[in-house]
């Protein structure tokens, strides 16, 4: 028998064209993370950032490795009988969070992602954070990644995430992780809601 060569096995590309045009083969992601005060009206950004930073925002610095998108949905069932015949099926709960490590361990990231205000022991030298006395707190959060391969943007943002973080190693350096919880917001004006709205450019 000839070995069997065709669109199956080859894992050829999709041939239709998308809202951003070619669809992308893969998505490696370079993220970055930027964080800002809560927005009471929720605003996404409207245009690409393409490796610059966004106007407003506050920038986290190096991300360690890859972030961590997640958005998952516990499905419950209906049975009933004997058999346990499935009559129907509902959403128990939905989660949605972004998880990153960032690399640059210094005053300006810890400051805002901790939300803690620093003591000034010595100006332009010294500075104390009392870690350990925070609290879980808020800031509207964006997450850009962009395509190393085509240079495809998708962007993720939430107006009101809870932060929260930890202080870990990772292959000797030292590095602040970075969770957020995202809370379902409404947005475009009407009754839509979301985790987080999720951008695509070309």
């Amino acid at each position: 028998m000839a070995v069997l060569v065709n669109l199956n096995t080859r894992q050829n590309p999709m041939v239709a064209t998308g809202l951003t045009g070619t669809q992308s083969i893969k998505f490696i992601q370079a993220p970055r993370v930027y964080m800002k005060d809560v927005d009471v009206t929720a605003a996404p950004v409207t245009t690409k950032s393409a490796g610059s930073l966004p106007s407003g925002w506050t920038d986290l610095g190096i991300v360690n490795g890859v972030a961590k998108v997640t958005y998952t949905k516990t499905v419950k069932e209906v049975r009933t009988g004997i058999d346990e015949v499935l009559r129907a099926e509902y959403i128990g709960k939905k989660v949605a969070g972004i998880e990153c490590s960032l690399s640059q361990f210094d005053d300006v990231a810890m400051g805002a992602v901790s939300g803690l205000s620093t003591s000034t022991i010595i100006a332009g030298s010294t500075y104390q954070f009392s870690v350990g006395s925070e609290d879980v707190i808020q800031k509207a959060i964006l997450l850009v990644i962009e395509n190393k391969l085509d240079s495809k943007e998708i962007q993720l943002y939430n107006p009101n995430a809870y932060l929260s973080f930890d202080i870990a190693d990772s292959s000797g350096e030292l590095v602040l992780n970075l969770k957020a919880d995202l809370p379902s917001f409404a947005w475009g004006g009407g009754s839509n809601e979301a985790f987080f709205v999720q951008t695509h450019f070309a």
